[in-house]
């Protein structure tokens, strides 16, 4: 952890699993599959994916590390979480984060709120504890305390939205995006602190190793030295050859002692005809 911050997501979901409704509704809600792909990262990895992306649009980015290219798109974010694309979920969106907010709560739930946002333990469990583990895996701010009106539309969507449409659904891939472009950001004018994000960054690299012409294991690019690239692993992941098996294929390709006698003896027949024909012609040519 740096700075009292933690950026990076769990790398295991083993407190997920202790709290059963708290599984139930992320299950129900096809997230748990994503959660259990964050078994760990790697914060040189992530940095150096951080300062080498070079933003496009709100919508597409390209990075560049080790050597190994990465067109990141909502569309890809989407694939590789299975999470669906729908309506854009942005922070700045306020107006339709406090109506999310009041639709959030029932009677008789009275949340504690103050300037900073609403206290997380104040809100009724299961869901106090469902907004923890959506504040470590999706905003990665490293704050766990406060939950902000724009958390409350991803809040109500989980607690009321179950049978929402895909396409109306609030589009995650979206917000990653955003939120890593602005982590690389930050990172880039020197506030390291603000690096998030971790965990998602291996998957999309892993991705990305895994759809090369022959793909390279996540350890093996980990442990890549800085200035080395992918290109430097072609040569060991290139089929080698054995001694036995170059003369094995010097000894396919050798010609054939027979055929090479049938050959000679070919040439020799051919020479001596046109030997013949050679002194034929000389006899004519004196008469």
């Amino acid at each position: 952890m740096i700075g009292g911050f933690n950026r990076r997501e769990p790398t295991n979901t083993v407190r997920i699993q202790q709290h059963p409704k708290v599984l139930e509704i992320f299950t129900r809600h096809n997230w748990m599959w994503i959660f259990e792909k964050f078994t760990g990262y790697d914060d040189e990895v992530a940095q150096e994916f951080a300062h080498s992306l070079t933003p496009h649009s709100k919508i597409h980015a390209t990075v560049l590390v080790r050597g190994l290219t990465i067109d990141l798109t909502t569309d890809l974010i989407s694939r590789v979480t299975t999470l669906p694309l729908g309506i854009p979920w942005r922070k700045e969106d306020k107006g339709d984060s406090q109506v999310a907010k009041r639709k959030f709560f029932l009677e008789g739930e009275e949340p504690t709120e103050d300037k900073n946002g609403v206290r997380r333990d104040s809100l009724p469990y299961p869901w106090s504890e469902v907004g923890y583990q959506l504040l470590q895996y999706i905003p990665c701010e490293g704050i766990y305390s406060f939950v902000y009106g724009y958390h409350f539309r991803i809040l109500e969507e989980l607690r009321y939205g179950v049978e929402t449409p895909v396409h109306q659904r609030l589009s995650i891939p979206y917000f990653l995006l955003q939120s890593i472009i602005d982590s690389s950001n930050k990172v880039k004018e020197g506030n390291s602190q603000q690096l998030a994000h971790h965990g998602l960054i291996r998957i999309l690299i892993e991705d990305a190793l895994q759809n090369l012409r022959i793909p390279i294991a996540w350890l093996v690019f980990r442990d890549l030295l800085v200035e080395d690239n992918i290109k430097t692993l072609t040569y060991d992941v290139s089929p080698t050859i054995s001694e036995e098996e170059v003369k094995q294929e010097e000894e396919d390709t050798e010609p054939d002692k027979d055929e090479m006698d049938e050959e000679e003896s070919d040439i020799e027949e051919h020479d001596e005809e046109e030997e013949e024909e050679g002194e034929e012609k000389e006899d004519d040519d004196e008469t």
